[in-house]
């Protein structure tokens, strides 16, 4: 079961933060205005996300191993 992350925590940018949404882990950027902004794992194009949306990643996703 996936805990929702604290959504006034500040986070880091490079940490991976999975939108509950759309079922994506993305990389978190940045928050502005009140959103997340993601940008998938292998790069592309950043989405937003409502914070109360936002989870740690799932454990068993390959994505959820720290970058380096």
């Amino acid at each position: 079961m996936n805990h929702p992350v604290n959504p006034r925590a500040p986070h880091t940018p490079g940490e991976l933060l999975h939108d509950r949404r759309t079922r994506r882990t993305g990389v978190y950027m940045d928050t502005i205005g009140g959103r997340v902004y993601l940008r998938p794992v292998g790069g592309g194009v950043e989405w937003t996300v409502r914070p109360e949306h936002v989870t740690a990643p799932p454990p068993q996703s390959a994505q959820a191993r720290p970058l380096s």
